[in-house]
This record gives structure tokens, sequence and C-alpha cells, in this order.
């Protein structure tokens, strides 16, 4: 239908509930449309003349979110993860007194539904996200200059001298991304979405005294290198000596104030990876040996350029992720990777142990990919029938950074210096 085409490019739609008469029925029906893609991020306003918008709420929840998972909202907002139904009465309608202040006028409604779209993805990093977004959508016309139509005979030219030509579109993919990178680094630059007056805001939503507040503002703007020295006695008696460790946690409503950082880490230095599809093994890719979140973590180190156009068995280099020896002076200086699993977040070091296997590349492709094994997760197996289970995806300057410490390690020169001119320098 041609409608419903319409709204599946729609962020904000508005039915009203009495469109042809029929109670709601066509309102619903659209509904059970909308709140089925999953997709996107929208919100929908339903318009009623109805008082008693409890009872519309019970009806659409009832007739449309029996197959979803709708959380907990004021009757005049549901929500099933990305789809949002707003609930607005018209003009004249009179309501019982909690929700007087969903009462609408026609010409109001597009501004409510704005603001109420802003409430939806409030927070400082959910603003820094449109910011991007919206600088992405602004510089279309930059993106399309840089790579007119003018270069295709270049590109095809590209495409023409590679083994796997394919590979071709993955380039450029690549060359889009970091001209999307500059765009959005300067956009937030620019409008520091998340810069000193909108924390000013967020700090105002907490429940932190006046006086905890303003300190903890200090603190945001002036930085304090890991150790909080602020006056209020108050703060001092919350706070440990490590800023870092304690101010997500007071300022977290998460029942596991200790998760929001681990996430936060995990994001720094992975890749977002779609789930579907196979997965290539390269550089930064982390595997886990076996099915058990319990087995051994890997960290790839064969170069992406090495990783292609494989024809024979292929040997892959990995570093073992080790855990927490419980020797803090010996753990201090080792990369540490947050690793995101099924049930939560572990830590691992990057340690020197090297572990090699040969993999045997896909003849189509030329890389090396997972499989799906009996309904399991995706596994890369080797040649031996080891089955390495796929988890992730380091960015490329983490990755980077891991071989480059790993080579170091490598290029040390062990030269047997005299026993008494170590211990000197060790001041024994």
């Amino acid at each position: 239908m041609v409608v419903d085409e319409l709204m599946d490019h729609a962020d904000i739609v508005v039915l009203d509930w009495q469109m042809r008469g029929d109670d709601g029925t066509f309102a619903l029906d659209r509904l059970r449309h909308l709140t089925n893609d999953t997709s996107r991020l929208r919100i929908v306003a339903v318009y009623t003349g109805e008082a008693e918008l409890d009872k519309v709420a019970d009806l659409i929840k009832s007739s449309v979110a029996t197959e979803l998972n709708w959380g907990g909202s004021p009757s005049h907002m549901l929500w099933n993860g990305s789809c949002y139904v707003a609930l607005y009465c018209k003009e004249g309608t009179n309501p019982r007194s909690d929700f007087a202040n969903r009462v609408v006028s026609e010409e109001d409604l597009a501004d409510r539904m704005v603001g109420d779209f802003v409430t939806i993805v409030a927070g400082l990093l959910p603003a820094v996200v449109l910011t991007a977004l919206t600088s992405v959508r602004d510089n279309a016309y930059r993106l399309l200059n840089s790579f007119g139509e003018r270069l295709d005979p270049a590109f095809l030219s590209h495409r023409s001298g590679l083994q796997t030509p394919d590979d071709a579109e993955a380039l450029v993919a690549r060359m889009i991304s970091g001209e999307i990178e500059e765009i959005v680094e300067e956009a937030v630059a620019t409008h520091q979405p998340a810069g000193l007056d909108a924390i000013d805001k967020w700090l105002g939503t907490t429940g932190l005294g006046e006086t905890v507040r303003t300190d903890v503002r200090e603190l945001l703007a002036t930085g304090d290198g890991g150790t909080v020295q602020l006056l209020s006695a108050e703060l001092r008696e919350k706070s440990p000596k490590k800023s870092h460790i304690w101010l997500a946690g007071e300022l977290s409503s998460d029942s596991d104030p200790a998760r929001v950082n681990y996430e936060f880490a995990w994001l720094a230095s992975h890749r977002a990876v779609a789930r579907t599809g196979p997965k290539r093994l390269h550089l930064g890719t982390i595997v886990r040996k076996g099915c058990s979140e319990s087995g051994v973590y890997y960290v790839c180190v064969r170069p992406r350029c090495d990783s292609v156009r494989l024809e024979n068995d292929t040997p892959f280099l990995f570093l073992v992720l080790a855990r927490d020896g419980g020797k803090r002076k010996l753990d201090e200086g080792r990369l540490r990777l947050v690793i995101r699993t099924n049930t939560g977040f572990i830590v691992r070091f990057v340690s020197s142990e090297p572990f090699l296997c040969k993999f045997a590349a896909t003849a189509e492709t030329g890389v090396v990919q997972t499989q799906v094994i009996k309904g399991e997760e995706q596994q890369f197996v080797d040649t031996d029938k080891t089955a390495f289970t796929w988890v992730g995806e380091l960015r490329q300057e983490f990755a980077q950074r891991i071989a480059q410490s790993f080579g170091s390690h490598l290029a040390r020169v062990a030269a047997e210096d005299s026993e008494w001119l170590r211990r000197m320098a060790r001041g024994g």
C-alpha cells in the first residue's frame, strides 16, 4: 500500500483514532504494521477525542502488543524497543486530571511530538549520536561530490586488477567511512552536544545534592588526573581515591553500575559487526576455543592484507587473552581488553604467548570464514577440526596496537650484561 510505503520512511507518524469513524480499527492496523518494523527509531502519535486515554492504551496493548515486548511506561507512551506510541487528546477533550497535559491543539501537535521525540532520545551520548547522524545527512552532497561519477572509470580500473574483484567495493566503503568520520568529528566539535552546557542540564536531572552536584560539575570541567580532590566533606566521604571508579557508580541508575564502564570500554575498542552472515578471520578478530564462555580467548594478529586471496591451508597467528594473574606489578602496563559475552563482560590481558593453527580458506572468497555448526554460534574450524567461536572485532587502531606491541616484544635484543652492573642499575 502507498500509505504503508510513506509511513515506512517517516520518523514521526500521526494517526487519527477515528480516521474512518471505525473506533480505531484502521489506526490499530497501521500500528501493527509500524511496530513490526524494528529496524528504525520511530514515534507514532495516536490523536484522539476519547477522554479516557488509559482505555485507548489498554486497547492498543491488547490488540498490538500481545506479540511484542512492550516495556512498562506511562499509559500515554508505549514502546517495544524501537517504536514509541504516544497518545494525545484533541483540543476540547476533557480527560481526567493526570492526562490533562496530553491535550494538544492541531497547530501545536507537531512541536509537541518533536519535543516528545527529543525526550525519548534524551541523554548526552544520544545527543552526540543525533548530531552525528544529522551531520552526515546534511553533508550528503559533500560525500557525493567526493565520490562522483567521474571516478567510476578509476574504480573499474582498480576492480579489474584485483584477484578478488568484489573486494573493490570494500575499499570504497572504507574510504567513505573515513570521510564520514571527519564530518562527524567536525560537527561534534562545533556543536558540543555533550559539552558543559549539556552536562549542567544533565546533572540537574540527577538526585545529587546541590553541594555534591557543584563539586562533580567542577570535576567534569577541569578533570583531576584520576584523584578526587574536592572541597566538600560530603563528597570526600562518598568517594575513594580514583574518580573514574566512583563517578559512574554515583551517577548511574543501573542496578549494576560497574556494567556501564565495561560497556563503554567495549564500545571504545570494538567495531560494530552485524551478527548475521559469515565473519572473516584477520587482524583484530577475537575468538574463543570451544563453545563455553569459560574457554580460552585469543586475538588474531595476522595482517589483513595477508588474510585475503588465500589458496592453500594457511597458518594464522593468535595471542592468548589471559586472565588476571593477581600479580599487580606484572599486570601493570599490559594491554587490557573488555570482551562482551552472552552473559555480560569480562576483562582479559593481551599476553605475549603466541598460538598458531592452520585454516582453509573458502574457495569462492579466498578468505577464512565462519560456519554455523549444529545451530551453534558462528565458528571458525581449523584443519584439525578444532572449532573457534567468533566473539568480536577490534577497531583497527586497537588491533594494530596489539600487533605493534607483540612485534616490539619479538624485536628485543637478548644481551647478557654484567650481573654486577645489572644489579647496580636496579639499585641492588
